[in-house]
């Protein structure tokens, strides 16, 4: 709770939605000597932003994206629940479905939150793509909204192009990661913040 309260980049009021990414490829070991794995990763980050803030929707995705409602003072608990319903939205990533959900519903946010390794694609093999879905829900619903692609893989591979129509990638992770957050939201150096991190 306490890394909650000082994770920077954002206020208390702003309007939020995380989605963590539940997918197979999720289910890899971030080395070779440890247990947790991306998925979990994603999930802690997910749940302290989650904590930090009074607006949020949260939610996986899979073959779907599903919300859940969590209670703010839970963080590791809401870590344990979401791991519960993992499989109630299939294995697959599309990630697309997260922008569909707000699109759809006409849920206006100011920052969209995927935590992935960014493996996105479409197994519905329809016409849609996450970079379709985002420059529509720009234009119909949210034009300031800002979408954050944090690729806890670190492949650097971006589903959509980065840096146009607010999109930002940030690759890899660590206890750093919200000061980078907090650089490119208040227009500072990221690299400033990257070149802080002991390696």
């Amino acid at each position: 709770k306490i890394s909650a309260e000082n994770i920077k980049g954002f206020d208390l009021d702003t309007r939020l939605l995380i989605a963590c990414d539940v997918s197979g490829s999720m289910y890899k070991s971030i080395s070779a000597k440890s247990k947790v794995m991306l998925y979990d990763v994603g999930l802690v980050l997910a749940m302290l932003l989650q904590n930090r803030s009074k607006n949020t929707i949260t939610g996986i995705f899979g073959n779907d994206f599903m919300t859940y409602t969590l209670p703010k003072d839970s963080i590791l608990r809401n870590v344990t629940d979401l791991r519960k319903i993992e499989g109630k939205v299939g294995y697959s990533t599309n990630g697309y479905k997260v922008i569909s959900y707000l699109k759809d519903n006409r849920q206006a946010v100011d920052k969209v939150m995927i935590f992935s390794d960014l493996q996105l694609w479409n197994s519905h093999y329809n016409d849609k793509h996450i970079e379709r879905e985002w420059n529509a829900y720009k234009k119909l619903i949210a034009p300031n909204a800002k979408l954050y692609l944090f690729d806890l893989a670190g492949y650097g591979q971006s589903p959509l192009q980065v840096l146009k129509n607010d999109v930002y990638l940030i690759a890899g992770w660590s206890d750093k990661v919200f000061n980078v957050l907090d650089a490119l939201e208040n227009n500072k150096s990221a690299l400033s913040e990257i070149k802080k991190i002991e390696i």
